[in-house]
């Protein structure tokens, strides 16, 4: 997603088995010296491009949308091992943006790789190392590479010399040392499911934050407090891990006293100088007979403000679920008014609205004593679109995103991109391993949640924070890098939590929210993605290892293939080893949800199905029909589901351009509303009966009462 409408041209390759891996380039210059064994490519099939020959020089020029290419056969006698290095030398004026490869995989799959081919007026060499993909491509009869080329129609820049080779010894160094690195992390990874585990002599009860103070409660095990002669606690920095926290500092240890009984209670100041800790976490210390400190508690936040500390808020909610995203810059009477929704999702790319450098137009802001500047432009436009949705009783959703914008040599823009973060990614995971780029995230996190929770109607009303987009595509929508899934995780639960807990200083009814695509026990396409099932669970362990709290699943049930409409026909189970989670199956999630290791003070977790949509192959009247219909079946089935508070169709207009083609507005490019248009408003109201009748034929049913969900799963 970014601004407001979502962009998923890398999911739309995934229908069709596609893997995506970071493409690592090597640029070089013209008369670098070439290694030996390399293999000639030829340009073969093409699609939304023009090419020409001269010579050995092919003139490329893009045409249409999704422009690429496929090379000749890949001879059987290469592999990944002889020749890892695809290869070419271009001439560019402008850059080639969003390159990617498609590759031949053992199984149906297509291993992608995104970057940036930098502009260059001179002939340079470009190399793409195909061994981050992890797996190895198949060569021989009938196998070919694709190149994929983001830029828009009317781009044109000349390409010679494709070849695969093997890696020269800068590049066989690369992968070594990513080998390496990705050792270390695994090992990190596994010390944080040992912390997830372990177990400690002493329980933290409670955490209360009041108007001045913090107070922590609780006592040790039977019989493990003896040898413990006196206890205190100390401050665990947003910029650490827990399971990583060197040895303790006494400096910094507070409220050191004698260990009195198994019972224990501290109270300390709740600001450091300028500083609030009511977002901090907190570990509980002992120092035994021979005078060392160590931890005795795991970390943990604070369960609860105190009544009076917090803002005197209702909590907002909406009659039904209907709701919708991509909002677009609004007016008072805007037509996505008629539709009458009840909720909306509205993106907020964080490091567009703060930095630590001034900018042209940009306000200087104060918070903790360092001055930062803000987009007063972009809170504006932010203001207007909540307050204008607010005013009407529509619930808002925010979508929380770290922009992954790069200067010339790839580093990025903002210290508030996680320092492991590949450039190929859309988004970013925030940077919560240095303490410039922690205090940065929680800055404009404060700022967001104190803005956005006033009493006052100035700025409107957020509710739920969506945090992040699609996190088990994190190379495409929350890159971190090359993570193991805990290690990824273990930040991904920082960045919640501190959303958590700064929304709930202001409104005792705001909760969090995962993002996650429609895969469930399928490894979906794209650069570094996890298992979403595996996601879910181990999110719900490290919430409760820390302090149980409000989270839920902000999911996206899009059909299995996103260009077919006939969702009804989708080849999915209806158990919880489904390997998507469509339209079809969606009661699949709620009831996953439902069991009690999952339940939060006594109930299930929220759902809000925060993104999908149905896809129209063309606007021929019969595909929007279909389109249509596939509105009228998910949105009958979703609204019986328990838990479930928003479902926010994506999206309010066409984009083909940014979405490889697809069709899934309720309007068209011309501004022209679509049957999906007239399908959507009549959703909810006495006009539902009659503008869904068109659909009982094409769904192969008599009427809404045979698309009755089952709950129980039998």
């Amino acid at each position: 997603m970014g601004g407001v409408v979502s962009i998923h041209l890398p999911r739309t390759f995934l229908r069709f088995g596609v893997f995506l891996a970071p493409l690592t380039a090597f640029s070089l210059a013209s008369d670098a010296q070439n290694p030996v064994g390399e293999v000639s490519l030829a340009v073969g099939p093409r699609s939304g491009l023009e090419i020409t020959k001269q010579g050995e020089t092919w003139t490329i020029r893009t045409t249409g949308g999704n422009p690429h290419f496929w090379t000749g056969e890949i001879p059987g006698t290469v592999s990944r091992e002889t020749h890892p290095i695809l290869a070419f030398e271009y001439f560019s004026t402008e850059p080639i943006s969003n390159l990617r490869v498609r590759l031949p995989l053992e199984e149906k799959g297509i291993q992608m790789s995104t970057g940036t081919v930098p502009l260059s007026e001179a002939w340079r060499q470009f190399g793409i190392d195909l061994r981050l993909g992890h797996q190895p491509f198949v060569s021989g009869k009938g196998q070919r590479f694709a190149l994929i080329l983001g830029t828009i129609p009317g781009h044109e820049f000349q390409l010679r010399n494709l070849r695969l080779r093997p890696a020269n010894a800068a590049e066989q160094k690369s992968a070594e040392e990513r080998s390496r690195i990705r050792k270390q992390r695994e090992g990190d990874a596994k010390v944080y499911l040992g912390y997830l585990e372990q177990a400690f002599p002493l329980e933290i009860e409670a955490i209360t934050i009041q108007e001045d103070q913090v107070r922590i409660q609780g006592g040790f095990e039977k019989g493990k407090a003896n040898e413990i002669v006196s206890v205190g606690a100390i401050e665990v920095p947003l910029f650490q891990a827990s399971h990583r926290m060197p040895k303790p500092d006494p400096n910094r240890i507070e409220a050191v006293g004698p260990r009195e009984g198994s019972r224990f209670e501290f109270t300390l100041n709740r600001h450091d100088g300028q500083r609030d800790r009511a977002t901090s976490r907190w570990r509980v210390l002992g120092r035994d007979q021979e005078g060392e400190w160590k931890f005795l508690s795991e970390a943990r936040y604070a369960d609860r403000v105190e009544t009076g500390v917090t803002r005197d808020l209702e909590k907002r909610t909406a009659e039904g679920i209907k709701g919708l995203g991509g909002i677009p810059a609004l007016d008072p009477d805007h037509e996505i008014f008629e539709l009458g929704i009840g909720h909306a999702t509205v993106n907020m790319v964080l490091n567009g609205v703060l930095s630590s450098q001034p900018k042209p137009r940009w306000e200087p802001w104060v918070f903790e004593g360092k001055k930062w500047y803000l987009n007063r432009g972009l809170l504006n436009r932010l203001d207007r679109n909540v307050r204008l949705l607010s005013d009407r009783g529509i619930v808002v959703s925010a979508i929380l995103l770290v922009g992954n914008g790069r200067d010339e040599d790839g580093r990025p823009h903002s210290k508030m991109v996680h320092p492991e973060a590949l450039p190929a990614g859309k988004f970013a995971m925030p940077n919560l391993a240095e303490p410039e780029g922690a205090h940065a995230y929680r800055a404009v996190i404060h700022l967001l949640t104190e803005r956005y929770t006033r009493e006052s109607a100035e700025h409107g009303r957020v509710s739920n924070w969506i945090i992040h987009n699609e996190i088990d595509q994190s190379g495409t929508w929350t890159t971190m890098g090359d993570q193991p899934l805990a290690r990824y995780l273990e930040t991904y639960v920082r960045s919640a939590r501190l959303v958590h807990h700064s929304a709930r200083r202001f409104d005792p009814h705001a909760r969090i929210f995962m993002s996650l695509t429609h895969h469930w026990t399928k490894l979906s396409g794209g650069p570094q993605t996890f298992v979403v099932r595996d996601l879910v669970e181990l999110f719900a362990r490290a919430a409760k290892r820390e302090g149980d709290f409000a989270w839920g699943l902000a999911y996206h049930p899009y059909p299995e293939s996103l260009r077919k409409p006939r969702t009804w026909e989708d080849e999915v189970t209806f158990d919880f080893e489904t390997p998507y989670i469509t339209p079809r199956n969606i009661e699949v999630l709620p009831r996953f949800l439902d069991q009690p290791r999952f339940h939060f003070e006594g109930q299930p977790r929220a759902i809000l199905f925060s993104e999908q949509g149905i896809n129209a192959p063309s606007l021929s009247s019969e595909d929007q029909a279909l389109q249509a219909a596939g509105i009228v079946y998910v949105m009958l089935r979703a609204r019986q589901l328990p838990g479930v508070e928003a479902f926010h169709y994506h999206a309010y207009r066409d984009a083909p351009e940014a979405e490889g083609g697809l069709l899934l507005g309720l309007t068209n490019r011309e501004h022209g509303r679509k049957q999906a248009w007239e399908v959507y408003r009549a959703l909810g109201t006495e006009r539902e009966a009659e503008a869904f009748r068109f659909a009982w034929p094409l769904l192969g049913v008599e009427g809404p009462e045979a698309l009755v969900v089952d709950l129980k799963g039998e």
